[in-house]
Formats: structure tokens, sequence, C-alpha cells
């Protein structure tokens, strides 16, 4: 049974300029058409005055539920939050799921409005916490870091296809196929004709001092670099005009770039503020200690998480992460090829994805985390490797768990020893 079956309740339907909102009243009557607002201080202050009149006249404070849209609804339901209304967040894969209720098929804003109020009135659904506005803001802030470094790869990759064209054999000369010092030549040689052109001792130089090798080194590159532009001769002479291109590549990769950089110091001076959760600070810095978890990944789990206190058990913290398996049972027939539900947040995913491959990579000195790197092999021999490694990823939101529940730094510890560690503590709990 639901909470809210005898509030006085509100459902709204945000966009990006306005919002529809829909008005139960304790008996579950609409108590007026649903109308809409604009995101405006009018707006705003126009559904106030209406929720202080019908709060006076039922004699019940109103409480108001709004569909999770991006970013526009957060206005809104800051705004409401502010005046002391209680408010809730629902996820739109539970508002659609009501779509079908009806059978005729009508999909409007004011129906999305009254179906959110009669979602949250008469079913027992979960809603979405939103966190404090500093958490919230770190969470944007993270999402931009990869938002921009995907937009990086996707220049980096267009410069490649570029040069593959222009400019044959450019991308094998260097081990970085665009480093430093392969931007840095292009920007100051934009072109094969440019390079071929370039005086040998000056082009020698530049690669030296970008790269900080021997002068004998750098020869060699300088070297061939000119073969590879001698061959771009026999390339249709109207292929050049496409040079000024790789300037617009690199031009738009320093830009990105320098915007990455801004973004992770202003993650860092977020989190150093005085304003910013201490307990927050204190997840960031346990996860931090971790084997393969650096500050950036740490900072953005925590902005993703929010609340551990939230989660009950690893289980539903695991499922937040959309790694929890999917159910395809019917009747007789039950699937047998489950697949992560991919239901939860899929930056924290991508995190996750690059912590394991951290801990199961081997170096030199051997792997950040034998522990996990044992377990992975182990599972390679019955499963598939992206198996075994999303196997990798459950035990790694486990170990997370245990780290921001219980507020101790991470041990790394074998299973026997783990075993004999936790029947230690339970004879002690015994006695």
């Amino acid at each position: 049974m639901s909470h809210f079956l005898n509030d006085f309740v509100i459902g709204i339907d945000a966009s990006s300029e306005f919002s529809i909102v829909a008005m139960l009243a304790p008996n579950g009557e609409l108590i007026r058409k649903p109308f809409r607002i604009d995101h405006s201080p009018a707006g705003f202050h126009k559904l106030l005055e209406i929720l202080k009149k019908e709060e006076e006249r039922l004699e019940r404070k109103p409480i108001y539920f709004v569909e999770s849209t991006g970013i526009f609804h957060l206005p809104l339901f800051f705004f409401l939050k502010s005046n002391d209304f209680k408010g809730f967040v629902l996820n739109p894969l539970c508002v659609h799921s009501t779509k079908n209720i009806d059978i005729r098929k009508v999909k409007n804003d004011k129906n999305d409005a009254v179906a959110i109020a009669k979602l949250a009135k008469y079913q027992d659904i979960k809603v979405s916490i939103v966190p404090e506005p500093q958490i919230l803001a770190l969470r944007m802030m993270t999402r931009d870091y990869y938002t921009y470094s995907d937009l990086l790869t996707e220049m980096k990759n267009r410069l490649c296809t570029d040069l593959y064209l222009l400019f044959p054999g450019f991308v094998h000369v260097f081990s970085g196929a665009l480093g430093k010092t392969a931007l840095t030549v292009l920007k100051n040689y934009p072109s094969p004709r440019a390079v071929k052109e370039a005086d040998i001792e000056t082009l020698t130089s530049l690669i030296s001092q970008t790269s900080r090798h021997g002068t004998k080194w750098a020869s060699e590159k300088a070297r061939k670099l000119q073969e590879c532009a001698q061959l771009s001769s026999s390339l249709p002479s109207e292929f050049s005009l496409l040079d000024a291109k790789i300037n617009v590549h690199i031009d738009g990769i320093e830009s990105i770039q320098a915007s990455i950089n801004g973004i992770e110091a202003q993650i860092h001076k977020m989190i150093e503020s005085n304003e910013f959760p201490v307990e927050a600070r204190r997840n960031i810095e346990l996860l931090d200690e971790m084997p393969g978890i650096g500050f950036l990944t740490a900072a953005t789990l925590i902005a993703e998480i929010g609340d551990v206190s939230l989660f009950k058990s690893p289980k539903a913290f695991t499922a937040f992460f959309g790694i929890d398996p999917s159910v395809n049972q019917s009747g007789k027939f039950k699937g047998d090829k489950i697949k992560i539900s991919k239901r939860g947040t899929r930056f924290g995913r991508r995190v996750l994805f690059t912590i394991a491959m951290a801990c199961i990579r081997t170096t030199s000195k051997g792997g950040l985390n034998p522990v996990l790197r044992e377990f992975y092999t182990s599972k390679c021999v019955t499963k598939k490797k992206k198996v075994a490694l999303v196997a990798v990823m459950h035990k790694l939101l486990h170990y997370i768990f245990a780290v921001l529940r219980d507020q101790k730094p991470y041990e790394l510890r074998k299973p026997e020893d783990h075993q004999a560690w936790r029947a230690t503590k339970i004879r002690e709990a015994v006695a």
C-alpha cells in the first residue's frame, strides 16, 4: 500500500521551459484541471500561491512528485523545497510503466502530470533521492569531465582519419600517434609539403625539445617524417586543400584539453572547499586509497552514490550500478543467457569498468590487486573474459560498499585469510 494514499499529492511533469501541474485531494479527486506554469519567477510564485491556498482549504500540506528529466526538474524541485514543501523525484522507468493503464492511446503533458500524481498516491513505488547540492554539483562536474573526454577522443579520431589520407605513415612514426610530440610537429608543420621542405636540423631540434629525447632519436624521427612526406607527393594536388583541416582539428583538441584541465581543477577546488560535506570528502579519501582507484574515479563514485547509508545491502548497492542480473522467466521457460540489467548509473559503471581493468592488469612489478587478478584468472577458465570482468566489477562493488559502510581503509586479503578473520570476529562477538 502507498504511504501517500491519504495525502494531498501534487504531480509535476517538467520540461525545459515550463511544467504541467496536477493536484489530487486526499480522497483522490482531481482538485482542478492540470495547469501550466512557466519556469520563471512569476511562474514559480504563481504555483506557490496556489499550493498555499489549497493547503489552507484542505488543511493538509501538499507533497509533490516530479519525474526525473535530466536537469530540467531541478529548479522547480529546489524552489518548492526551499519553501518547506516535501517532495520526491520519480524514476522515468516507473512513470512510463503506467502509460498503458488506460486503453485509449493518449499521450500529452496534462495526462502525464495526472499519471505521476496517481502513481505516487496509489502505488508503493521507490522514489529517487536527490543528494545534497554540493554532491549534485560534483556529479555534474564529473559527468562533464567524461563528456569532454569523449569529445577529445572523437576529435583525435577525426585527426587520425585525415592523417591516414593526407599524410600516410605519420601516425606510425611516434609511439603515441597523437601525443604531445606528434601534435607539436603538426602544429608547426601542418602539411606533408611543410615537413618535406623543413630544415632537417630545425625539425630535429623541435622533436628533441618536445619529447625530451636525445638528438640521435629525434634525428631518426625527423628522417622518417620526411620519408612519409615524400610518399604523400603521389596524392592528387587537390588534396592539399584539405591541409587546413589538420589545423582545425589541432585547435579543437587543444581547446577541449584545456576545458578538461579546467574541470579537473574545479573538481579539486570543490572537494577541498569548506562548504563540501566532510563525510563525502572522507569517503573520497577512503576510496582513493584502494588499488586501482585514483582521486578522480573516487570523486566520481561518491558523486554518483551520494549517501551510502541509503543502501541496505550490497545487493541493493550492486543494483544501483546496474550490475545485477536481468531475469527472463515465463511459465516453463527460463532464460539461460543472463545479462546485466544496466538500469543504474552509466557513469558509475564506466568508472567501475576502468577500475576493474586496472586491478586485473599485470605489470613488471606485478598486479595492482593480485587477489582480484587471481579471481579473474580462475573465472576465465570456465567463463568468457567479459563475463569474468563483470564478476570482478561485482566483487569490487562489495569491497567499496564495505569500505564506505565501515568507514575503514581497504585491506588486501586473500579469501582464506578473510574467512579466518571473519571467524575470529564471530567468536569474539559470541564470547
